[in-house]
């Protein structure tokens, strides 16, 4: 038997998966689907890459942020086209890790944003509400990129999911499961991983006794969807577009 010790990598699909890098990556599909914030236009890029077509997309559609006008016209036409653009702008050196997109009306996203400083990582969880969504901790730093592991533990402790989906649908797991996506560029298995970890947590509802609900307002992230009555929070420069009724399901 060897005296040396044999490197093994860890699956993508483990939660000890960790990244060698977030800033390293300059290739065209990294730049494009880490910066450009807008759900339906990181879906005509990724189209087109697959395709071979970017050239021919036009550079509006390529730019990190849609100016304020361009937003609003495109927030009119249908409010699935707000789905992402009202995120908060990145700063310098910082990148989208992952987001979660969920099928609200707006299609609403929240997002891990990364950034150098120094020798160490800087994150925040980031939403299109101003952080009124979350509740916990939105910021952390790190010496090295993190598992999925914990970077699931640092999203979902800022931003709630699972609440989100039960006040949405009680115990309907296959709704739930229809209700969200996770991306990331860096975690190829982290919409698995979501996926999974909603099932273990909701697939037998009556083994575990349900923690008790705050008595308080649920946040915007439990009423983006039209259910039990909840009304939609407009995204703050498309109240002009959109009119809403609560629909009772």
């Amino acid at each position: 038997m060897s005296a040396h010790k044999t490197f093994q990598s860890i699956p993508a699909t483990s939660m000890a998966y960790r990244p060698g890098d977030y800033f390293g990556r300059q290739d065209l599909q990294a730049i494009l689907l880490t910066q450009v914030k807008g759900t339906a236009r990181r879906e005509a890029l990724r189209q087109a890459l697959d395709h071979g077509q970017i050239d021919e997309v036009p550079s509006a559609i390529k730019s990190a942020t849609l100016s304020h006008d361009v937003r609003q016209y495109a927030g009119s036409l249908h409010p699935c086209f707000m789905s992402g653009e009202y995120l908060p702008t990145a700063g310098e050196q910082e990148l989208e890790i992952a987001r979660i997109h969920i099928q609200s009306t707006t299609g609403d996203v929240t997002s891990v944003y990364a950034r150098p400083v120094g020798r160490r990582i800087a994150y925040r969880v980031v939403d299109e509400y101003g952080s009124e969504t979350f509740s916990g901790r939105s910021q952390r730093t790190s010496n090295k990129p993190l598992t999925m592991g914990q970077l699931i533990d640092f999203f979902l402790g800022a931003w709630d999911l699972y609440r989100c989906l039960e006040c949405n649908f009680d115990s309907n797991l296959e709704r739930m499961l229809g209700f969200f996506t996770g991306e990331s560029e860096y975690y190829p298995c982290f919409d698995d991983a979501l996926r999974h970890l909603v099932r273990q947590r909701f697939l037998y509802p009556r083994m575990r006794k349900p923690d008790p609900l705050p008595q308080r307002r649920l946040p915007h992230a439990c009423t983006a969807w039209t259910g039990s009555m909840a009304v939609l929070p407009l995204k703050p420069s498309a109240m002009d577009h959109l009119y809403r009724k609560p629909v009772q399901i």
